[in-house]
């Protein structure tokens, strides 16, 4: 599987979730029953590609809430991007 830098993942893992925001607060003013199940859709689909690409690039470990950080806190590398 081909390598994405974690900051092109970050901004990446971010859109859907804020798509899934807007798509929740869109519902509750046009109260249509389909967009809670496409913004349920769109942020579990964020959280799966998190998951998988949000890794250090060293040693491979899950970053979590660290994928902003600048060293990883697993191996102490630095994180590029």
């Amino acid at each position: 599987m081909k390598k994405i830098p974690l900051k092109h993942v970050n901004i990446i893992g971010w859109i859907p979730l804020i798509l899934g925001i807007l798509l929740i607060l869109l519902d509750c003013w046009l109260r249509l029953f389909w967009l809670i199940i496409a913004a349920l859709f769109e942020m579990l689909a964020a959280i799966i590609f998190l998951a998988i690409f949000n890794r250090c690039p060293h040693c491979g470990h899950f970053l979590g809430h660290a994928g902003g950080g600048i060293y990883c806190p697993y191996c102490g590398e630095k994180l590029n991007g």
